[in-house]
């Protein structure tokens, strides 16, 4: 079959993905919220000074 008769090709040359199994957005959407929790704990540990960012 050829490119210009796959029906999965989109006019700008792209082809469609599948969409994600919900599972995967699951883990996903579990992997952000703890990289985010990670950071806002970071913050706040430097925000109070537990952190020092520049020391001496």
């Amino acid at each position: 079959m050829s490119d210009e008769k796959d029906p999965m090709l989109k006019p700008d040359g792209h082809r469609y993905e599948a969409p994600e199994s919900k599972d995967t957005r699951v883990n996903k959407e579990v992997a952000y919220a703890v990289l985010a929790l990670v950071v806002v704990v970071l913050a706040i540990l430097i925000a109070t000074g537990t952190v020092p960012i520049y020391p001496g």
